[in-house]
């Protein structure tokens, strides 16, 4: 046998394992595109065909695939900083205004709270970005709750 079909299949074997290891979503495209170079490999097609079939199916696989599996397999992932609290409600507990921060309570815990509106004690506010320690919130009306 060639000694191109064991570096293919050594290229594939690494690969996968890499990705075992890393869990990145990388290498294992280098692994997929390791198979038609190794069969290119057996059938005594030229090295630089199998290094052409290489490139181009790994690149292939890098950029039109990998966002789409990531978007897949991130789907998923939980929030767990407070980017998670974007979206959330929150009640005001000291009147806001633009001039002045308020408190919201939101999830047990007090927050300043800011907004470009006046917005009074017992309205609900729905959190749009946090800036530090304040929340930046925006009144909504109690129909408007999932």
């Amino acid at each position: 046998m060639d000694v191109m079909v064991w570096v293919w299949l050594g290229i594939f074997v690494l690969s996968v394992t890499f990705e075992f290891v890393s869990l990145e979503l990388v290498s294992i495209w280098f692994a997929i595109a390791a198979i038609p170079s190794l069969i290119l490999a057996m059938v005594n097609i030229p090295l630089h065909y199998q290094l052409i079939v290489f490139f181009i199916i790994s690149c292939v696989l890098i950029f039109l695939t990998r966002p789409v599996v990531l978007k897949y397999f991130k789907r998923n992932e939980v929030k767990t900083n407070v980017d998670a609290y974007i979206g959330k409600v929150a009640v005001v507990t000291k009147t806001i205004t633009p001039n002045n921060s308020g408190l919201v309570k939101f999830e047990h815990l007090i927050w300043t709270a800011i907004s470009d509106a006046e917005i009074k004690e017992d309205a609900l506010v729905k959190i749009l970005a946090v800036e530090g320690v304040k929340l930046i919130v925006e009144e909504i009306d109690n129909d408007s709750i999932h």
